[in-house]
């Protein structure tokens, strides 16, 4: 099950299911692994975590870290459309760019 990773790093993203549904963020990390893609966005599904002190100097503790998110649960966000759209492809002479499906614009 080999699927084609239309959302790449840098991408800016909006949040389409789920408890931050509704907010944006630039796209950290893509992580594939069994078939399964997952994004990791940042400032998006914060998770709390035990830290355990490692060192005298390095605290402890609660921390808050961003958890991937799965692919089908964001939406690459147009420049010029300014919302969450789907993600075309088009020839560009021997070179694949990735456009809006709406409005056309290169992504």
């Amino acid at each position: 099950m080999n699927q084609k990773v239309k959302i790449h790093k840098d991408d800016n993203v909006e949040v389409l299911a789920g408890k931050d549904k509704g907010k944006r963020g630039s796209v950290v990390r893509v992580f594939e692994k069994n078939g399964k893609v997952r994004v990791l966005v940042s400032g998006v599904n914060l998770v709390k975590k035990a830290i355990k002190r490692r060192s005298q100097q390095e605290a402890g503790g609660i921390a808050e870290i961003e958890a991937p998110l799965d692919i089908s649960n964001v939406g690459l966000v147009c420049k010029k459309c300014g919302r969450p759209v789907k993600v075309g492809y088009k020839l560009d002479g021997d070179k694949k760019i990735r456009v809006c499906r709406k409005c056309g614009e290169t992504l």
